[in-house]
């Protein structure tokens, strides 16, 4: 009798924990999508530039803004998101979004600025002239089109 309950609770447990991995999965794709946007508009709305910066190796990212004195991507600081005045520093297995890792990015050193028109910029202020990505483990990439800035989610 007990050998066919753990049995039971077996097969109803692994398709609902896998459930859980893509909506974590799912989640985090929509959070960096989400970030992303919020760095574009920032820049559009204040009229200074901001950064998103990846760092795959320990599945990270934090969202910047140049100093309007100083502009550049060297200049840039983390921003405080205005939901948790917190710094604006996203690591995904801390986040929430166990199990989730940064896999690669097709971004020029891991990074994408938006100027003040929204476009795409790379660290040396050109315009993106080829989409870039970010890609997750589990196979959820979040795209920004080159030239608009465009940030587009697709989950697997």
């Amino acid at each position: 009798m007990v050998v066919v309950l753990i049995g039971v609770l077996a097969v109803v447990a692994i398709p609902s924990m896998a459930s859980a991995r893509t909506s974590r999965a799912n989640g985090a794709a929509q959070q960096i999508g989400q970030d992303l946007t919020y760095a574009r508009r920032r820049a559009q709305a204040t009229g200074v530039g901001s950064w998103v910066v990846f760092t795959p190796a320990q599945s990270m990212y934090s969202v910047m803004a140049e100093n309007a004195g100083t502009p550049g991507r060297l200049n840039a600081a983390t921003i405080t998101d205005p939901a948790t005045g917190m710094p604006m520093t996203v690591r995904l297995s801390a986040s929430g979004f166990e199990g989730v890792s940064i896999q690669s990015t097709t971004l020029t050193n891991n990074e994408v600025g938006f100027d003040r028109f929204g476009r795409p910029v790379l660290a040396t202020g050109a315009i993106m002239t080829s989409n870039g990505s970010v890609t997750l483990s589990s196979g959820a990439t979040v795209s920004i089109a080159a030239q608009t800035g465009l940030v587009t989610v697709s989950a697997p």
